[in-house]
């Protein structure tokens, strides 16, 4: 029986049958609806069929696997059946052709892969984290989708990347949406294969209504993914001090600073203290240099630690857990950088050339050098070999040694310039690299677009801070798939 012949009832026994258990007011909403076979056949959309089951989710996607199995019953019944010899490419309602482009269907079904892909995705096997089998199923769920159009929504283009997700959970993306790497993969091959196209007429039509939007974007520029939080506000609450009290314990602090070992008792006592004026005056815009003359524990990297644990509170401190996941994500970092890269031979050179017991310290510094070329992104824009200056403001690691070899090799001293000004010295570039993170946080500061997916891989994954409203971006993303 085709599903477009089913009336109301019909269609309604058939849902009881396949498990839903259909209340009287979802009953009603189906006859007052006229809520048919036909009508199903046609494609509801998911606001409808949030209105049919609005108190249930798992109903709406049980009621979505029924649309998507009965249609595709139909299909190979009646209307197109697979020759034996030949494999169909996918199993849907027919696209239109190109003359007459349509949008997509309010029921996605996911097209059949070609063999070698479809025997992995049966096997549950994680084959998206290969190259070769993740451009397949994009490829393939773009020659599905461009048959009804070359320039699908946003929605359909999120539509198709969660029906594939539900189809094969383990293709799922590790962190965020758990689709937003598809989503996007999806619309960099449409954009890829839109570009030759200058002489179709949907092509030539899109572009000329979206190149004035492109054009206003590109002007008004976005902001640096990064760990900036706070605005222009002077609003923060400071309980139980007022500036005669925080001069008092700065003053503190200062002498506790000058002796050769200060009691960090008392200094973690008058930091804390001093924590919520001390972010006030962060968000009202006080300079590095008055910052760290106020406040001189946080010229150390102990210090910064701190700072990070006030403002984002966690079971297990931050250094600890930076330490921890480094060392346990670092073989598979490592790989992912190509043995021909000139930075990973002269880390590789000066592993071979030490001792044994060496090994993993040198291994945790080269990771940290190499960390940026895996986002395509240059360690350059980080840290500099030498007395050079840096010529940017935010947080710029000076390495005391002149050649890569010596600052993977061994503990080379290093310094920490923000905006002009020395803040913290460190023995090693580990703990330069951790220190100079930790400033984005303790400075309000946001990542700036040359090291953004760099340092938003080390919040997310090795360090595990989570910001409200934070997404990641797509190479981000498909870094943390590969790597967990």
């Amino acid at each position: 029986m085709s599903l477009a012949t089913l009336t109301t009832e019909e269609l309604l026994q058939l849902l009881a049958n396949a498990g839903l258990d259909i209340t009287e007011d979802e009953r009603r909403k189906f006859i007052e609806n006229e809520v048919d076979g036909e009508t199903v056949d046609h494609g509801l959309t998911e606001a409808m069929i949030a209105y049919l089951f609005e108190k249930s989710f798992k109903k709406q996607l049980k009621f979505r696997d029924f649309v998507q199995q009965n249609k595709e019953v139909s299909f190979n019944l009646e209307v197109l059946p697979p020759s034996p010899a030949v494999e169909p490419m996918f199993v849907d309602t027919p696209a239109p052709s190109k003359q007459n482009r349509v949008r997509l269907p309010a029921i996605i079904s996911i097209p059949r892969f070609p063999n070698d892909v479809q025997h992995k995705l049966d096997a549950k096997e994680p084959c998206h984290k290969v190259s070769k089998y993740r451009n397949t199923i994009v490829r393939t769920l773009y020659e599905m989708m461009s048959q009804y159009t070359m320039f699908p929504s946003n929605q359909e283009y999120v539509q198709v990347a969660k029906a594939l997700i539900l189809k094969y959970p383990f293709l799922k993306d590790i962190d965020g949406t758990g689709y937003h790497t598809w989503h996007m993969s999806l619309k960099r091959k449409f954009k890829t294969e839109r570009a030759p196209l200058v002489d179709d007429a949907e092509v030539k039509k899109y572009k000329d209504k979206y190149a004035q939007s492109r054009k206003s974007k590109a002007m008004d520029g976005s902001a640096a993914a990064g760990p900036k939080q706070a605005r222009a506000s002077s609003e923060l609450a400071v309980i139980g001090e007022d500036s005669t009290s925080i001069e008092a314990h700065v003053r503190v602090l200062k002498e506790q600073y000058k002796k050769m070992q200060p009691d960090m008792v008392i200094v973690k006592d008058r930091m804390t203290r001093t924590f919520t004026w001390r972010r006030r005056e962060i968000v009202e815009g006080i300079s590095v240099e008055d910052l760290i003359t106020t406040y001189p524990f946080l010229t150390t990297s102990s210090g910064l630690y701190d700072e990070v644990d006030s403002i984002h509170p966690a079971p297990v401190p931050v250094y600890r857990r930076i330490r921890e996941n480094l060392s346990a994500v670092l073989p598979k970092l490592l790989s992912l950088v190509k043995d021909s890269s000139p930075l990973k031979i002269i880390y590789l050179d000066a592993r071979n050339d030490a001792l044994a017991e060496e090994h993993a310290a040198i291994d945790t510094r080269g990771g940290i050098a190499l960390l940026p070329s895996i986002f395509k992104e240059k360690i350059e824009n980080l840290m500099i070999l030498g007395q050079g200056e840096p010529n940017t403001p935010y947080p710029t690691i000076q390495v005391k040694v002149q050649d890569w070899k010596t600052a993977i090799a061994r503990k080379a001293e290093s310094v920490i310039v923000v905006d002009g000004v020395k803040v913290c010295s460190c023995i090693g570039i580990e703990e330069a690299f951790i220190a100079a993170f930790c400033m984005y946080f303790v400075l309000n500061m946001e990542y700036p677009s040359h090291l953004k997916n760099t340092m938003a891989f080390f919040q997310r994954s090795i360090a595990q801070i989570l910001l409200n409203g934070e997404k990641l971006s797509t190479p981000v993303t498909r870094i943390i798939n590969l790597l967990y």
